[in-house]
């Protein structure tokens, strides 16, 4: 009797012991205003530096799917999402907001390629406004500086959830918070109702404002300090950036400082292509005009998403002095003076060096650019790129070339020296590297493509050191900008004079080029950019 009672201890003993093993580690639990909610811990590999060849690892603290707005009504502004009962589970990405890739079907297909493949986990749903954030484990409120990412798409698809923007690697590495989230875009964010009150039809940018204004209310709870917001974003991102700079939120800046990569909001030529593209959705819907926003309201999602690919229409944001300043130009200018209600904040600004890329596929044609220029414009400006001269072999590398000048190489060198000129700490960067396991364009810096550099999450299959060595280079810039952005990314000059050069083709040199250097070609444009925005009379057209 007292062997078996002594075995039956052993075994209970055993097997109490293993279920302490297995028991899984308590889930992160944080309170926010609307209620309790758990994550998850992940733990991060990170890649070896440039000092050490051992790579390393952290423990981060992950909630996915946190909703920052109630379910919206379509064609409205969005609301705060109402509080829970009990611990809201934060395991898992929720949906993304419904996508547009305009046909035709090649052009299609290389922009789900390009930028979305791998694709967000889940579905598309209306029911989509809803934030990540990836946070040092055990971080103290408050401590912690913060990035939040505006992702980019053309104001027509993205996701704060797709893998490429995953925020686990800068979050573990550099000691930051990061947040990511979705807005609405295409005729879900930006409809084109002339019905809707100005300041209601960019709803995509009222979406960011909720999602910032969620940031400064619970950024705490995360470890993450609400004085030490930084937002950044890409393209379309980088424009939303911009155009919160111009038409900041009332009642105290929730953002300490500004990162735009490859876009900006201050020099866009307005147009009525979201009024055209609303008429021909509301007709090829069969809505009566004068009802149309009842009618559309009551038709599904998909249906108007494939009437909109089809009939590849374009719906973007239009300056309305609420989301979207209408001089953001001269209102950056004045902001030295206190004309301006600008946020006078440091940025740090940049282009890849060759944008124009992907979009002038198949184009050898310099008028599709640059027919809305005077002739002897266009005429000088077509013969600053010869063929043959450095990087310009065939038509459509001029065609490439002169694109990505006008759209972002010189509209990025402009905003940076109005910015210093208006006394704004600024920065400025070129991107210009291409590494051999890069799924597209190979040796070419094109649009988006510093962004898994910028996360570090690019492919580690056929990944060089010299791209893990500029990756790191890049987190740890845009991470040092976050911690104190009066200081910088850590390279480059105040005030822009410089340009902090980033790689040089597959190698992971950094340095410091005179601005002067890259930009010979601007002088070209910034005439037609200062008539444009109306810092000097004359031409319309750019």
């Amino acid at each position: 009797m007292t062997s078996f009672s002594l075995l039956a201890l052993v075994v209970h003993t055993l097997a109490t012991s293993s279920l302490a093993q297995c028991k899984p580690a308590p889930r992160p639990t944080v309170a926010i205003d609307a209620g309790a909610i758990a994550g998850t811990t992940t733990a991060v590999s990170i890649p070896p530096s440039a000092s050490s060849s051992a790579s390393s690892s952290a423990t981060i603290n992950k909630f996915l799917g946190i909703p920052y707005g109630a379910p919206p009504v379509r064609f409205a502004p969005p609301k705060p999402a109402p509080a829970w009962h009990g611990t809201y589970d934060a395991s898992h990405f929720k949906p993304t907001c419904v996508q547009k890739f305009n046909d035709p079907p090649a052009a299609r297909n290389l922009s789900i390629a390009l930028f979305n493949t791998p694709p967000p986990p889940g579905q598309e749903a209306e029911d989509c406004l809803s934030l990540n954030v990836w946070a040092p484990r055990d971080a103290p409120a408050g401590s912690k500086a913060v990035l939040l990412w505006f992702f980019g798409g053309g104001f027509s698809f993205g996701s704060g959830s797709l893998p490429l923007h995953d925020g686990a690697l800068l979050a573990a590495e550099q000691d930051v918070v990061v947040v990511t989230f979705n807005y609405r875009t295409n005729v879900f964010g930006f409809p084109g109702d002339a019905s809707l009150p100005p300041g209601e039809r960019n709803l995509g940018f009222l979406d960011q404002r909720l999602a910032l204004e969620w940031v400064r209310r619970n950024i705490l709870a995360f470890g993450g300090d609400p004085r030490r917001v930084t937002i950044f974003g890409e393209s379309a991102g980088a424009g939303s950036v911009d155009a919160l700079l111009g038409a900041p939120p009332k009642g105290g800046l929730p953002f300490a400082g500004a990162i735009m990569q490859s876009g900006q909001a201050s020099i866009l030529v307005p147009n009525n292509d979201t009024a055209v593209s609303w008429a021909k959705l509301v007709a090829k819907a069969g809505c009566p005009p004068r009802d149309a926003l009842s009618c559309l309201r009551k038709i599904p999602s998909q249906k108007l998403k494939v009437i909109a690919e089809k009939e590849m229409l374009t719906f973007s944001p239009q300056p309305d002095g609420v989301t979207w300043a209408f001089k953001e130009r001269l209102d950056r200018l004045n902001s030295a003076k206190g004309n301006s209600s600008f946020a006078r904040v440091p940025i740090l600004i940049g282009s890849n060096a060759d944008e124009g890329r992907h979009f002038m596929i198949g184009q050898n044609d310099t008028s599709k650019v640059l027919g809305a220029v005077p002739k002897e414009i266009a005429d000088k400006i077509v013969s600053a790129y010869p063929l043959g001269s450095p990087g310009i072999r065939t038509p459509n590398d001029q065609v490439t070339a002169i694109y990505g000048d006008l759209s972002f190489h010189c509209p990025a060198k402009v905003v940076a020296e109005d910015s210093a000129a208006a006394g704004i700490p600024t920065w400025r960067y070129l991107f210009n590297a291409s590494f051999p396991n890069a799924r597209f364009f190979p040796g070419s810096a094109y649009h988006a493509s510093e962004i898994q550099l910028v996360f570090g999450t690019y492919p580690r299959g056929g990944a060089t050191p010299a791209q893990e060595q500029l990756s790191r280079a890049m987190r740890t810039a845009w991470a040092n900008f976050a911690k104190d952005p009066s200081k910088g990314p850590g390279g480059g000059s105040k005030g822009a004079p410089d340009v902090l050069v980033l790689g040089n083709g597959d190698k992971a040199e950094v340095k410091t080029v005179k601005a002067e250097v890259l930009d010979k070609r601007c002088t070209l444009y910034k005439p037609l950019i200062d008539q444009f925005t109306g810092v000097k009379p004359g031409l319309r057209a750019v």
